[in-house]
This record gives structure tokens, C-alpha cells and sequence, in this order.
């Protein structure tokens, strides 16, 4: 996240999209088809469209837990973690005869804070700050989303004990990021939420990723080819 100082300024956040999608045939009997990160794909004059979707998950049975449509979008975040997946993922396109594209997103997320955050500053804050990293909010809001995490999951009729005792199994349930997102109070003007992310099978291995709020001001949208357009739904650019 881009800032001029230490202090709350003005800010934006770059995030990202990655689409595959196969094309086959040529002129009238040309074909294309959405791969992943790809909720629909269209040729109009020989160019390739895309209407975006989430970022794909490693694990593919995890796909139940994406977000819902109309409330918001999983984008890809922070250098080392965009630069890994693309890479992933291009050499997913490569082995699977498909195309590959992304699409950066620049979003306006109002004031920046470089500390810690705590439930009283986001009180304190209110629409000013829209963007927090959950790895950067103090450890008692993190026990209480928890305690959250683990009501929802014994809800559901999981077993507690073994699917939400630590903070750290968060990670394997963006769904109840979202559903928070959605539920608390004290998060209702936060429009970009990083989140940690556990999607690889057989592995504890976590990234990071970022919930984008349906309505999210977008400053910029930059296509990485000239020969693909990439179009968001309509309902993200709606409050």
C-alpha cells in the first residue's frame, strides 16, 4: 500500500486478478473458453473479453468458499506473494494449452495506519480507514474473531477442537473472513481486507490475498495485454 508518511494520509492499495482461458479455431469458427479466475469469456472482433472472477484457490475443493456474488472479489496482494501466483499460474496456462492474463486494480482506500490496529482506533476511524491486514490487528480483536470463527463452525456442526481452536486455522476459511466482514459493526466501512490464506492440499502453508467490498472506489484498472479486455462484474463497482 502505497503512502506518503507514517502518519494517516491519503492512500491507494494494487491488487490483482489472473485469468486463463483457452481459445480455439480460427476467424467465424474461433471459440473461447473461461479456464479459472474467469466467470465468462466472449470474442468481439477477434479480441478476447473477460468478465472477472476471484483469484483461484490451490485447493480445488475449496471453491465452496469463495466469495459470494455482489458482496466482493478475492484479488491477489503484496509483491511476493502476486509474483509467486502469477508465476504458478502461468506455468499452469503453459502445461494446459491455455492463455494467460491478469489485470491490476488500483483502489482508493482512504486513510493509511502503519500500526497496530485495535477495535477502538476502527471505531475512532470510521469511514476514513477503509483497508486493514488482519495479521496486523491486535491479538485480542484476533481472539475475538476467533471466538466468532469457532461459533459459525459449531453452527455448521464442525468440530470446534479440531477445525478453529488457534488463531492460525482462520486461514483455511475465507468464507467467515467475508461473513464478517459483512457482520461486524466495526468493520462496515472497510472496503479492502488482507486475510491470510492456508488453500494448498496436505500443507500449512499460508499467503496472503485481499477481500475487495463490492463498491470499493477503483481509481485505476490496468490490463496486462493489449490483446485481452478484462471487464469486472457490475455489481463490484456498486456500494
Amino acid at each position: 500500500m502505497s503512502s506518503e508518511n507514517t502518519s494517516s494520509t491519503c492512500s491507494k492499495v494494487q491488487l490483482t486478478l489472473m485469468h486463463l482461458f483457452r481459445l480455439s479455431g480460427q476467424g467465424a469458427q474461433a471459440h473461447i473458453t473461461p479456464f479459472v479466475g474467469t466467470q465468462k469469456a466472449w470474442l468481439e472482433e477477434g479480441q478476447a473479453h473477460l468478465l472477472a472472477g476471484s483469484v483461484p484457490f490451490h485447493d480445488r475443493h475449496m471453491d465452496v468458499l469463495s466469495p459470494q456474488q455482489g458482496k466482493g472479489m478475492l484479488a491477489l496482494f503484496g509483491i511476493r506473494d502476486a509474483l509467486s501466483e502469477l508465476q504458478h499460474w502461468r506455468t499452469i496456462a503453459r502445461n494446459s494449452h491455455a492463455q494467460f492474463t491478469y489485470v491490476h486494480m488500483q483502489v482508493d482506500v482512504g486513510s493509511a495506519h502503519t500500526g497496530v490496529v485495535t477495535r477502538a482506533l476502527l471505531r475512532e476511524k470510521q469511514a476514513g480507514l477503509r483497508f486493514i491486514n488482519a495479521k496486523r490487528c491486535s491479538a485480542e480483536m484476533q481472539k475475538e474473531w476467533l471466538a466468532r470463527f469457532a461459533q459459525w463452525v459449531r453452527e455448521e456442526g464442525g468440530d470446534v477442537t479440531q477445525d478453529m481452536a488457534h488463531v492460525r486455522q482462520m486461514a483455511k476459511r475465507p468464507d467467515l473472513y467475508e461473513r464478517l466482514l459483512w457482520e461486524d459493526e466495526d468493520l462496515r466501512w472497510i472496503d479492502v481486507m488482507v486475510l491470510p490464506l492456508a488453500d494448498w492440499p496436505d500443507s500449512t502453508q499460508t499467503r496472503q490475498v485481499a477481500y475487495v467490498r463490492a463498491g470499493a472506489p477503483l481509481l485505476q484498472l490496468v490490463q496486462g495485454s493489449d490483446q485481452v479486455q478484462v471487464h469486472l462484474p457490475d455489481w463490484m463497482q456498486k456500494k
